[in-house]
């Protein structure tokens, strides 16, 4: 069983700032007298040298770094966060610039959003040593070709179908279920990549770009130079074993950790009175499993487009629950219906594996022999035409009573 588990966001101060950088000549030993009298008769009334040089920029979200039982994703900064002279990149061709003839590497890399496809990542990632950061422009509207980092097979190594059932259904062989997948949200990059709301402040990095850095005629811009810096640096390192067995580790009177587990909670709820004190298998009870999932996975932490596809399975099965209520009540029926909501179902299916772990242990109300079907409500919605699918396990099917019963 794989555990996934995130960077302490407790211990990062994710700080994301623009400035300037310019040569200076060395003071004289007489100008220094001087601002020496004047900082000392004027006191308080001088202005932060930071405040002039710096523009810190709001709402801003990183990248952050995930680990499971193998290895490590996502991205992070330098200890003391990452500086680059800006650069915003125009077409993939541009890329050379950054990547080869650029004289002020490493760059921090602007992308529009729709420049931010798997291949300029991917060119980013294997050169590095010339890119300190990137900073993404979210987009006001959603992209019409659609979007998304995650794999186009999803938790391919962790789902039903594998080599002793169904082989021929497994890694999405017969059908790619999200053919708009990319990947980039299961890649390491070793710089900071964050995402920048398109408001005033992105037009200052802009027109900083344009008046100081945009080469002229193919020759390199000469200081002053815009620069940005990003940080958003994390202590967990390799694999959850590793990062958990350092976090029982204390390295300072801090009581925080290098990273957390994912976690959260599930919801269920039997639609008639059920003796839930007694654990393990009920005598005579058939269950049927109606279940949705709350979460959804996003490239940057706490910006959840994907949650649109996990909402519209929740509100349905929850008033599917609703209208059903009275006659669940009324009526003697059969089987008794699980409303069940699971969580961290997007990172190998952490939620229904607990409830299945517990029924296995009897920790749960009923166990595996008490259910007697599972229907899952997946993205419900009404895309090009009135169809709404319904898929079954062929596997299962096989069984001539179940296809019957189907």
């Amino acid at each position: 069983m794989c555990g996934w588990i995130r960077e302490d966001a407790s211990q990062q101060g994710w700080v994301t700032e623009a400035f300037k950088t310019r040569k200076m000549d060395f003071l004289t030993n007489k100008w220094i007298v001087y601002l020496a009298l004047c900082l000392f008769f004027t006191g308080v009334c001088c202005n932060s040298v930071e405040n002039k040089i710096y523009i810190k920029l709001n709402y801003t979200m990183p990248c952050v770094r995930l680990l499971n039982a193998t290895h490590q994703i996502g991205c992070q900064s330098s200890l003391s966060g990452d500086v680059g002279v800006l650069h915003v990149l125009e077409s993939e061709e541009n890329l050379d610039w950054v990547l080869r003839t650029g004289l002020h590497p490493p760059y921090m890399v602007i992308l529009e959003s729709p420049l931010f496809t798997r291949s300029i990542m991917m060119k980013l990632k294997n050169g590095s040593r010339r890119v300190a950061g990137v900073a993404v422009v979210a987009p006001t509207v959603n992209p019409p070709q659609g979007f998304s980092p995650h794999t186009s097979c999803p938790n391919e190594n962790s789902g039903v179908y594998s080599e002793n059932y169904g082989p021929g259904l497994a890694h999405c062989n017969t059908t790619v279920w999200n053919p708009l997948g990319n990947g980039l949200s299961y890649e390491e990059f070793d710089f900071p990549i964050f995402s920048l709301k398109d408001d005033n402040d992105t037009q200052l990095i802009r027109q900083c770009y344009v008046d100081h850095n945009r080469p002229v005629n193919g020759s390199d811009p000469q200081y002053p130079l815009c620069a940005m810096q990003l940080f958003s640096h994390m202590s967990a390192v390799t694999n959850t074993a590793t990062c958990m067995r350092r976090n029982s580790i204390s390295f300072s009177i801090s009581p925080e950790g290098v990273c957390d587990p994912l976690s959260d909670h599930n919801i269920w709820a039997p639609a008639k009175p059920l003796n839930t004190t007694e654990k393990g298998h009920k005598v005579g009870e058939r269950v049927v499993l109606a279940t949705a999932r709350l979460d959804s996975r996003s490239f940057f932490s706490d910006i959840g487009p994907g949650a649109e596809s996990a909402a519209s399975g929740l509100v349905t099965l929850l008033a599917a629950a609703h209208a059903l209520r009275n006659a669940t009540q009324e009526a003697q029926l059969d089987r008794t219906i699980f409303y069940t909501f699971f969580h961290g179902e997007t990172f190998d299916y952490i939620g229904s594996s607990r409830i299945v772990y517990d029924m296995e242990k009897n920790q749960f109300p009923i166990d595996l022999d008490n259910v007697h079907s599972v229907l899952e409500i997946g993205q419900v919605g009404l895309h090009s035409s009135s169809a709404l699918w319904l898929h079954t396990d062929p596997v299962s099917r096989r069984n001539s009573s179940t296809d019957e019963e189907v």
